[in-house]
């Protein structure tokens, strides 16, 4: 089940689940607001230095002002989903113990968090500081998770390959688990979401830098009706198209932390679900950049 984090001390919080659990969850179908609120982070990159910058963008202060507008939106999300790379480069103990402090807020409010795994995190030191060791590990060596709530599905995929190496693998047993689990979650509008963009063709000489077996993994989704969207982050860029094979709507979420040209935006995005579609609308953390406020709309039944 999901996690709603109850008044802890820090040291049980630590012990108990941060991360929601790896076996499928359900979130009540009561809800305050309609439409249902989730809200999407990617690429916090939290170093244990709170003060550390990089590409002029101090990572641990994005964090918190992401943080702290979730807080101030006026409808509490149904959960917070974070993307994957929440440690700055390679996953030290003390990045995810950082990452932990500066989202303490949210479980403060009772928000629900749910993180995967990206290529600068390590997953060994991620579960130990963010997961229970009693924990269902569905997928061996991956950290994988459903969530459905009354309107949608979430599931959340891990494509860390290596730490601190670009490109990202699901890897046959994660993808079998997909397959069986997309058969049998609820029948309802579903969201796929993994850390890593779709590896495309590659130039002769190229190296991968996207998820090198994506093309397995869209070909899983593509048998499924139920799924209507890929949600990735990696390239902190904030992107919308269409998976040409597949007609699969995709979804590039922009980084918290920093950005790889000046011009693109950094911040987080709102999903808000209803019964006929999807709107995810970006939450620049300049507010005054051109795409700030930009909406996505994704049609269920398109």
């Amino acid at each position: 089940m999901p996690i709603s984090f109850p008044p802890l001390s820090r040291r049980q919080w630590l012990k108990g689940s941060l991360a929601a659990a790896l076996t499928p969850g359900v979130v009540s179908a009561a809800a305050e607001h309609n439409p249902e609120l989730w809200v999407l982070f990617s690429d916090p990159h939290i170093d244990a230095d709170l003060k550390l910058e990089a590409r002029g963008a101090v990572m641990a202060e994005n964090l918190t002002r992401c943080v702290n507008q979730v807080l101030k939106v006026g409808q509490k999300p149904f959960g917070v989903l974070v993307n994957g790379d929440c440690a700055y480069l390679d996953g030290k103990q003390t990045d995810y113990d950082a990452f932990v402090k500066l989202i303490e807020p949210l479980r403060d409010s009772a928000i629900q968090v749910h993180c995967t795994l990206g290529n600068h995190d390590d997953r060994k030191n991620f579960i130990g500081a963010m997961t229970s060791p009693q924990d269902p590990r569905p997928v061996e060596g991956k950290h994988v998770e459903v969530l459905s709530s009354a309107t949608m599905n979430w599931v959340l995929l891990d494509s860390l390959q290596e730490v601190n190496k670009t490109p990202g693998e699901l890897g046959e047993l994660q993808l079998g688990w997909l397959d069986r689990t997309l058969a049998a979650c609820p029948n309802k509008p579903t969201v796929v979401m993994s850390h890593h963009n779709p590896q495309g063709p590659l130039a002769e000489g190229k190296k991968p830098t996207g998820c090198v077996d994506s093309d397995a993994m869209f070909a899983i989704l593509a048998k499924h009706k139920k799924v209507k969207a890929f949600v990735y982050g990696h390239t902190h860029t904030w992107e919308h198209k269409k998976h040409e094979a597949t007609g699969i709507q995709l979804i590039n979420l922009p980084p918290v932390a920093y950005v790889f040209s000046q011009e693109r935006p950094n911040g987080w995005v709102t999903a808000r679900a209803t019964p006929e579609k999807l709107v995810l609308e970006l939450r620049a953390l300049n507010p005054a950049h051109s795409q700030h406020g930009e909406k996505v709309e994704i049609l269920w039944n398109a």
